[in-house]
């Protein structure tokens, strides 16, 4: 209501608001080279198995096939709209005589026309069939896998267009440059493995600030080509002769996008995780392959035989830089949620004439409080920190003596540098307003990846 003449009180009303839940940790997409209708760039959200069908692409007429010397050349009823002088794979289909059908690797030549390669002649066109973009079929599988896993989560689908590897890959940079933090986990398709771009591209994100990872399929002859510095590549070989229904990178993206961090939902190992609707990778005869495997930083799909299990798990949930992807998981949890926690406790501060926050000695206390009770104190609580807390107010120096003497052992220190020390020492950040003495150190939380038990068995009786 109003306030009347002269009124007795008057009631000054300010709000303090909490920040939302950061979601960027549960965003993941399958990208798509021309799979979809979508126009290049579009994010398009899947909320069931059933969600791609609406635009996925459908198989696109042929008028005509026509073998000479080793070559088909394919025409279009209508222009296919790829670029001249690109090499993409397609599906040829309901082709008659059958010899034309199949997977190839083509060239286009003209806006309506591309060309393949078939070695005997198939015969003379009878029924000229239909195109279709290889990764329709590659967005089916990934989409089927990812929900095989279950229907906590949802993913997308990223459309760059139609094209070959290196036209995804750089339609990808540039689209990631616009739009940051946008996507947390990507899968490409198969044809971008070794792709010399696409591990150019991995190169700008393998820094511990980076937090965008690749879930990528590769194979035996080429998997050296991805480092243990990349830390954004998450890499797994697929098992001999796997159904075409089936691309394991997606039932792994589902393992990272599926957790929502809570005090009753804490944050599992990724290692050994359960795996469905994948094929495990023979262990026989493949010993050796499946350690070097492991040892070079990658993933495979196994079973759970050594605890009695048959089901499929993950063997064993690493980036390549041979961490545990809750490593990087909980490194990247605390940068967002530290942004996010300090952004709120400025802005509400700043809008708060009851307790205003001002770069002072309490202005500096509640900050280093709101790190340890609404971030690392979640951490801990969600299972992404070890150990507990400690708050305290050092300068370099002396934290860094503590640190080397033992005394936070298994203790996530929050550290704020005093007021007067700070301010005093950086006398042009205070005036800027500017305040870097807030720091945490603390210990990821990790999974046990191998136990070894000493057994002793003895002849001698011990007798009392």
């Amino acid at each position: 209501m109003p306030n009347p003449p002269n009124p007795i009180v008057i009631v000054n009303v300010s709000q303090q608001i909490p920040p939302s839940a950061a979601t960027l940790q549960q965003t993941g997409a399958f990208i798509s080279q021309g799979a979809t209708t979508t126009a290049p760039g579009t994010m398009s959200l899947l909320t069931s198995l059933g969600s791609l069908a609406s635009i996925l692409v459908g198989q696109l007429a042929l008028s005509n096939l026509v073998w000479s010397a080793g070559t088909v050349t394919a025409t279009a009823n209508a222009p296919h709209g790829y670029t001249i002088g690109d090499t993409l794979l397609l599906t040829i289909s309901g082709c008659a005589p059958v010899g034309y059908n199949g997977t190839y690797t083509c060239t286009v030549t003209t806006t309506t026309q591309f060309t393949y390669s078939v070695t005997s002649n198939p015969g003379t066109i009878t029924t000229a069939g239909y195109y279709t973009p290889e990764d329709v079929a590659e967005l089916n599988a990934m989409n089927a896998t990812f929900w095989a896993q279950g229907t906590s989560s949802n993913a997308y689908v990223l459309e760059l267009g139609a094209g070959n590897a290196n036209d995804g890959v750089a339609y990808l940079t540039t689209w990631l440059a616009a739009n940051p933090f946008t996507v947390y986990c990507l899968v490409p398709p198969r044809e971008w493995d070794a792709n010399s771009n696409f591990l150019a591209l991995a190169q700008d994100y393998q820094s511990p600030e980076s937090m965008l990872y690749f879930f990528v399929t590769t194979t035996t002859s080429t998997y050296t080509a991805y480092t243990n510095l990349m830390k954004c590549i998450d890499w797994n070989i697929e098992a001999p002769g796997i159904p075409a229904t089936e691309f394991d990178a997606a039932a792994r993206m589902y393992q990272v996008v599926s957790q929502a961090p809570s005090n009753t939902n804490k944050v599992m190992p990724f290692s050994y995780r359960f795996l469905y609707g994948v094929t495990p990778y023979p262990v026989a005869g493949n010993g050796t392959l499946l350690t070097q495997i492991v040892q070079a930083g990658g993933n495979y799909v196994g079973t759970g035989y050594q605890g009695g299990i048959s089901t499929a798990i993950d063997f064993i949930g690493q980036t390549a830089d041979k961490n545990n992807f809750l490593y990087w998981y909980s490194v990247d949890w605390m940068q967002i949620n530290s942004q996010i926690y300090l952004a709120n406790a400025v802005i509400n501060g700043s809008n708060n004439p009851i307790n205003p926050l001002y770069y002072d000695q309490a202005g500096v206390d509640s900050l280093q409080t709101t790190e340890a009770t609404f971030v690392v104190q979640n951490g801990i609580t969600f299972g992404l920190i070890t150990g507990s807390i400690q708050l305290t107010e050092l300068d370099g120096p002396a934290l860094s003596a503590g640190l080397s003497a033992g005394t936070y052992a298994n203790q996530a220190v929050v550290n704020a540098i005093p007021f007067v020390t700070y301010a005093g020492a950086n006398p042009s950040d205070f005036k800027a307003g500017i305040y870097r003495g807030l720091s945490v150190i603390y210990i990821p939380t990790v999974p046990f990846i191998q136990v070894v038990m000493n057994l002793l068995v003895t002849e001698f009786v011990a007798f009392g």
